[in-house]
């Protein structure tokens, strides 16, 4: 096969990669995101990135069906038990299934917790770490947005 040829054939390959490259910015972004709605204490800007009807599987096995019983999950959630906490994440893992598609994989670290929730490990040093799963879809419309998250408390 000719030089040129290969080249041809790379072009596409050389777009697709460059694109998932700007993909996978794009979703650490939406994920890195939730820190400072956290910070906020923002339920809705928490759930901002979620698809309308997106479910969410919380810490406790809870399901909720939509964007907006996630946003008031959350909401509930900021200004009750973790009101002043602070949240990092940190993204493991960003797979792209196809062009449209993507799973993504976080660890999330609450600090400065005050009372530890019920239920919930408690180390005696007010952090919380929870792995986060998330599957992402993109649209003409509203860009990346999570299709499905599910929370996973880490136990010591």
């Amino acid at each position: 096969m000719s030089r040129k040829a290969l080249s041809l054939l790379a072009l596409p390959l050389a777009a697709l990669i460059s694109t998932a490259g700007a993909d996978e910015g794009e979703i650490q972004r939406i994920l890195e995101a939730k820190e400072a709605a956290w910070e906020a204490g923002d339920g809705e800007a928490w759930a901002r990135d979620y698809q309308e009807d997106a479910g969410l599987v919380n810490l406790f096995g809870t399901r909720f069906d939509d964007r907006a019983t996630n946003a008031k999950r959350h909401t509930e959630v900021l200004q009750g038990p973790f009101a002043g906490t602070s949240l990092s994440v940190d993204v493991q893992d960003i797979s792209m299934l196809s062009e449209d598609t993507a799973f993504a994989e976080a660890v999330l670290r609450v600090s400065d917790i005050q009372s530890m929730p019920a239920g919930l490990p408690d180390r005696g040093d007010g952090v919380l770490y929870t792995r986060m799963s998330f599957l992402l879809e993109r649209d003409d419309h509203h860009g990346w947005q999570i299709r499905f998250g599910h929370n996973t408390v880490v136990h010591p």
